[in-house]
């Protein structure tokens, strides 16, 4: 019928080519591509990127570090880069210093007990749609993968946002929040900018901790960290 608009199929589903064939359905001029597609495709190891194997290695010059390394998305992908690392890299671009010290608090905190996800439910309900071919996004988009993550961090959000969650988008404008508390009121906001690109929250929010206490600050600092790194940053 005309007018009608219908969802590809998807003939690779539950298979290695699932997602080229995602990504050859996209439409040119639209959703933009993620460097996470071409990631994906290839699973990095440890060998991989040895750093006796990078062109910006010389006699006279040692490994870079994580923070200057032209393979860092590569590092990540491989599991070389571990949270701590993330979250210094994280610091290091943070020029609020009211914001910058509750970071190196979280930092201090995570290398005595590192905390990814909210809690075993939350851990649970993401991995569980990171598995599901479902929800290919998660592996292909940051800003879908961030997104989601807080979204299934809060039970009351989840119920209110799953139905409006597809393989290809999320509406956010169709999902209702009457009735959220506090968190989850921060929680919705900050997902939806992290997949618009937006910025409703204010860093100089996020630094007061009369409003975003340190357990919402570490879920909230994690979302950014898959935002900026991808799917491969959330821990196994």
């Amino acid at each position: 019928m005309k007018g009608l608009r219908t969802m590809p199929a998807r003939f690779m589903r539950g298979t290695p080519l699932a997602l080229t064939e995602i990504e050859m359905q996209l439409i040119p001029g639209f959703s933009p591509r993620s460097t996470a597609v071409l990631r994906s495709r290839y699973k990095y190891t440890g060998t991989d990127c040895d750093c006796r194997f990078c062109t910006q290695t010389t006699e006279k010059k040692n490994c870079c570090g994580s923070a200057g390394c032209i393979c860092l998305p590569e590092l990540i992908a491989a599991g070389c880069v571990s949270y701590e690392e993330l979250l210094r890299l994280f610091l290091s671009e943070i020029q609020l210093q009211t914001f910058a010290s509750r970071i190196e608090k979280l930092l201090k905190e995570s290398e005595a007990n590192p905390m990814f996800f909210r809690n075993a439910e939350h851990r649970k309900r993401f991995q569980s749609l990171r598995r599901s071919a479902l929800f290919p996004l998660i592996n292909l988009s940051e800003a879908y993968a961030a997104a989601v993550f807080l979204l299934t961090s809060d039970d009351f959000l989840w119920k209110q946002s799953k139905d409006f969650i597809n393989q290809s988008c999320i509406r956010f404008k169709d999902i209702r929040i009457h009735g959220v508390d506090l968190d989850g009121y921060a929680i919705f906001h900050i997902a939806r900018d992290l997949y618009h690109g937006t910025d409703h929250i204010a860093i100089s929010e996020l630094s007061d901790p009369e409003l975003i206490n340190d357990k919402l600050l570490r879920l909230i600092i994690n979302a950014f960290l898959i935002r900026r790194h991808g799917i491969a940053a959330v821990p196994t």
